[in-house]
């Protein structure tokens, strides 16, 4: 980013609606603005519905503080938002191969596709001997193209990019933690999922998404929804239900999953930073009790200045594991995407960005 340059970022979180504006400054990017809706879109309906419901009603005012005063847009998506398979790859195929590709994979998950109602990425995964040919495609709806697109006239910001949470994550860890050049697992706990993405440094290896069953992941809901619980309890105080699931389900089950992760990329992994709405604590020291490497929340705000109010201050600290995503939008990409096709008008096309 220019010197002086803004940039809006929307991360369409399972929950709510992130939105934040950040300034580029000789010393780095500042926050200077965070909000959020208190609903979520409905990314099944059509683009009309969008745009009409209350969540968009509520973007639409928390964007008016900042409109007219943000140069570029960039929009942050959770992987259950997109359609995402991986797929065959090879830097000696054209474009038009990788597209039939991508088109018979979401034939085959989504009998009615129609490559006009969406945007396709591609994201080429360097893994080791296992997987050194594969990508991630990406699968944007029309319907949230289209709510990018009217955020992006509201604010009078050109639409510069779409990322999947995974990427964003990405790249909001290397500019966070530059110092990590080791295998890094990166994983995302939300709304039923988690999504894993294996990096080294700047390449992104592997990338997996795992359905949680459904007791355990309203278990992990429940306990972000109200206040975490006191590590000072009696040693005989009963544990609630939700408790009892989270300390016997989800350790093993990070376990298992970076198990098989590395074995994958044929390689150790060396620690893991989470984050996501629904990283509580108990679930966070769970992980970090099996997990026999070093166990972090991703902050994404480590190394930015902010002009946020104390208040402000406060929640994002309070937040930041939610707000990687969000981060991650305002950065050029460090993995940036193949852009096969793409249902936004010409004047608006998100464009790639070198790091």
């Amino acid at each position: 980013m220019l010197i002086g340059s803004t940039i809006a970022t929307l991360y369409f979180d399972s929950y709510r609606t992130y939105c934040a504006l950040f300034e580029s400054h000789e010393s780095g990017l500042a926050l200077t603005y965070l909000n959020a809706t208190s609903q979520t879109f409905d990314w099944t309906r059509p683009l009309t519905e969008a745009l009409d419901s209350p969540a968009m009603l509520e973007l639409e005012e928390i964007l008016r503080p900042i409109a007219g005063k943000v140069r570029s847009l960039g929009i942050a998506m959770t992987m259950e938002s997109v359609l995402s398979h991986q797929i065959p790859y090879s830097n000696t195929l054209t474009t038009d191969e990788l597209r039939r590709i991508v088109r018979l994979e979401a034939s085959e998950h989504l009998p009615t596709y129609d490559p006009s109602q969406f945007l396709a990425t591609i994201y080429p995964l360097y893994g080791f001997a296992s997987n050194p040919f594969t990508a991630m495609s990406v699968l944007v709806s029309r319907t949230i193209t289209g709510v990018a697109e009217h955020a992006s006239t509201l604010l009078g910001a050109d639409l510069q990019r779409f990322v999947s949470a995974q990427t964003s994550a990405h790249t909001a860890f290397v500019h966070s933690y530059p110092e990590e050049r080791s295998v890094t697992a990166l994983c995302s706990v939300q709304h039923g999922f988690m999504d894993v993405s294996i990096v080294r440094n700047s390449v992104l290896l592997h990338t997996a998404t795992i359905s949680l069953e459904e007791a355990l992941s309203q278990a992990l809901r429940n306990a972000a929804e109200k206040p975490e619980r006191s590590t000072n309890t009696a040693p005989n105080e009963v544990l609630s239900e939700d408790e009892v699931l989270l300390e016997n389900a989800f350790g093993h089950i990070c376990n298992e999953v970076l198990s098989e992760a590395s074995e994958s990329v044929q390689s150790a992994i060396d620690n893991v930073y989470f984050f996501g709405a629904d990283l509580t604590k108990a679930a966070f020291d769970e992980a970090s009790t099996i997990l026999q490497m070093p166990t972090k929340r991703l902050n994404p705000l480590r190394r930015m200045s902010t002009t946020l109010d104390a208040r402000l201050q406060e929640y994002a600290s309070r937040v930041a594991h939610i707000l990687v995503p969000t981060v991650g939008a305002a950065l050029p990409e460090i993995h940036a995407g193949i852009i096969l096709s793409s249902n936004l008008p010409p004047q608006r096309q998100p464009q790639r960005m070198s790091a």
